[in-house]
């Protein structure tokens, strides 16, 4: 019993000093050591500089070159269409524009009208609406707006730029299926599936910048719309208004009378032909029988 005694205790103490001993720090392998001392979070400074490169151009971008739609569209009343027309389209020439659409028309008092539409460069747009201001006797109407596209333009550029950078990924994984060795037909098979989403991505890639051409070629040059009305001459009211005309009175009452008449006579005609035939029949059952009550009546006296 006293053995198993001191060997409890012995077991107790040995345990109690287990307990109380310093933590043993594990040495950390050559591998940990060399692991970076930043995190994978923080931005590597290649990606820093890049981020800061693109800040600073979308600043200048959204500070300074602003890509603005400018349109307007006047109504211009002017003394000689044809005159303003030339003229319209000698400021196109002058201002190093072009005409998009020219369309001449008569007005109802039989003299040209015109609309016109025309693009000048958007440096020059406040410039080119003052002198067409001057052509016209008469600014009747004038309008103007601008639609900002720079951040479309910015988006589109940054899915430009990815998508070139999966096509250059695309390219390179080609080649090294090209150049590694295997099965011929597992590298036929990924060659076909690399040039299939190659042409997707090229397809998506022409798409972006046909859409970036027409931003910038929008924002470059202004559109006007023109329309040119000549100047209608005022018509003078008569000194002395037409007075009271009592022959003009009477044929007119004469006309309605006749026409009153003639349609009395075409309802008259109407019945005569159309309920003719009822009459008859109507007639014909009275006669009959009035001659049936004579009769009876005869046969009673």
């Amino acid at each position: 019993m006293r053995r198993w005694y001191w060997l409890v205790i012995a077991s107790a103490f040995f345990g109690l000093l287990a307990a109380c001993a310093p933590e043993v720090q594990p040495t950390p392998s050559p591998e940990v050591q060399k692991a970076p001392l930043l995190p994978e979070t923080v931005p590597s400074p290649s990606s820093l500089a890049s981020e800061s490169a693109d800040y600073i151009r979308y600043s200048k971008v959204d500070q300074e070159n602003r890509m603005i739609i400018s349109t307007a569209r006047l109504t211009l009343i002017v003394n000689d269409v044809a005159t303003a027309l030339e003229q319209v389209w000698g400021l196109v020439e002058r201002f190093q524009g072009y005409t998009v659409q020219t369309n001449s028309y008569r007005t109802a008092t039989d003299n040209l009208a015109a609309t016109v539409t025309i693009r000048v460069p958007a440096a020059r747009f406040g410039e080119a609406l003052s002198e067409l201001r001057k052509l016209a006797w008469k600014v009747q109407q004038e309008s103007t707006s601008g639609e900002d596209v720079t951040d479309q333009y910015v988006d589109l550029e940054a899915r430009l730029k990815a998508q070139k950078a999966t096509e250059e990924e695309l390219l390179a994984l080609l080649r090294e299926v090209r150049q590694s060795e295997g099965n011929a037909q597992e590298k036929a098979e990924a060659i076909l599936s690399i040039y299939q989403r190659l042409t997707e991505v090229r397809t998506q890639i022409e798409q972006l910048q046909g859409q970036m051409q027409y931003l910038e070629k929008m924002s470059a040059m202004a559109t006007i719309t023109l329309e040119l009305l000549p100047r209608e001459p005022e018509v003078e009211r008569p000194v002395i208004e037409e007075g009271f005309d009592p022959l003009r009175t009477l044929r007119e009452a004469a006309r309605v009378l006749v026409q009153i008449l003639q349609g009395l006579v075409n309802a008259l005609i109407w019945v005569a032909v159309v309920a003719l035939p009822f009459w008859v029949v109507a007639g014909l059952v009275i006669f009959l029988w009035i001659r049936w009550r004579r009769r009876r009546a005869a046969r009673k006296a």
